[in-house]
C-alpha cells in the first residue's frame, strides 16, 4: 500500500460566518474594555477632582484666616509702636519741661542773690559795682554779643548815674593792643552814659578785627555828682 493511500482525511464543516463573528467579537470586547477603563478613570479623575477642590477650598480659608490674622497682628504692631511713640514724646516732654523748670528755679535763684547782693551785701561793700560781664559768641566767626552789669549796691535810696568806658586788651601782630569798645561797636562815646538805682544792663554787639587776639576786658565806671566814685575792673576773655 502505498503512503498516500496511508493519509487520512478530516472533514471540517465549513461555516462562512464564524471568522467574521470572531472578529466582531474581538473588537467588540476590546471597545467595551476600553469604555470600562475610560468610565473607570473618568471616576477616579472626577474624584481626585472633587478631592482637590475640596483642598483647594480648605486652603483658600486658611489663606484669609491667615491674611484676616496677620491684618489684626500689623494693626496691633502699629498701634503699640504708636503707644510707644507717645510715652516716647511724652517722656521727651517731661524732661524738657523739667530742664526748664530747673533752668527756671536756677535762674531765680541767681536773681534771688543778685538784689540780695544789691540790698544786704554779705560785706562790706557799698555804692557802684561792676557786677558782671558776659561775653557770648554769634553764628560770625568775629562778632560777639556783650553785656555789662552795673549795680548800686546797699546805699540805693538815690539814683546814681555816670559813665562807663569798656576797652579790650589783646595783641595785634604779636604786639599789645588796647581796642576801646566803640573802635569796634556801634557805640559812639567813649564813655556809655548811665543812671540807675538799683542796676542797669549795657548790652551790644562788637566786631573784633581779624589778627587781633582778645585777652582781657577792662572796664571803667565813674559816677558823677554826690557820688562820685570811680570803679575799675578786668575780667578774663571768656566766652
Amino acid at each position: 500500500m502505498s503512503l498516500r493511500s496511508k493519509e487520512k482525511l478530516i472533514v471540517v464543516p465549513h461555516r462562512p460566518g464564524q471568522r467574521a463573528k470572531q472578529t466582531l467579537f474581538f473588537v467588540l470586547s476590546s471597545v467595551a474594555i476600553a469604555v470600562v477603563g475610560f468610565v473607570a478613570g473618568e471616576s477616579r479623575l472626577s474624584a481626585q477632582n472633587t478631592e482637590l477642590e475640596a483642598e483647594r477650598d480648605s486652603l483658600r480659608q486658611e489663606v484669609k484666616r491667615l491674611s484676616e490674622s496677620d491684618i489684626r497682628y500689623r494693626q496691633e504692631i502699629a498701634n503699640l509702636e504708636r503707644g510707644r511713640a507717645i510715652d516716647s514724646q511724652a517722656k521727651q516732654s517731661v524732661k524738657s519741661t523739667i530742664r526748664g523748670l530747673e533752668k527756671e528755679v536756677s535762674q531765680l535763684k541767681a536773681d534771688v542773690s543778685f538784689y540780695k547782693n544789691i540790698l544786704a551785701p554779705a560785706d562790706n561793700t557799698k555804692g557802684l559795682q561792676v557786677q558782671k560781664l558776659e561775653i557770648l559768641s554769634t553764628s560770625d566767626r568775629k562778632r560777639y554779643a556783650y553785656k555789662v552789669v552795673l549795680t548800686q549796691v546797699a546805699n540805693n535810696k538815690r539814683y546814681i548815674q555816670g559813665v562807663v568806658a569798656v576797652n579790650f586788651i589783646g595783641s595785634k601782630g604779636g604786639k599789645k593792643e588796647i581796642l576801646p569798645l566803640r573802635d569796634i561797636s556801634d557805640v559812639k562815646e567813649l564813655g556809655i552814659k548811665f543812671k540807675f538805682r538799683y542796676f542797669q544792663d549795657i548790652a551790644g554787639e562788637l566786631i573784633l578785627p581779624d589778627d587781633f587776639t582778645p585777652e582781657k576786658v577792662q572796664i571803667v565806671a565813674q559816677a558823677r555828682g554826690k557820688k562820685n566814685t570811680r570803679v575799675e575792673q578786668t575780667f578774663d576773655w571768656k566766652t
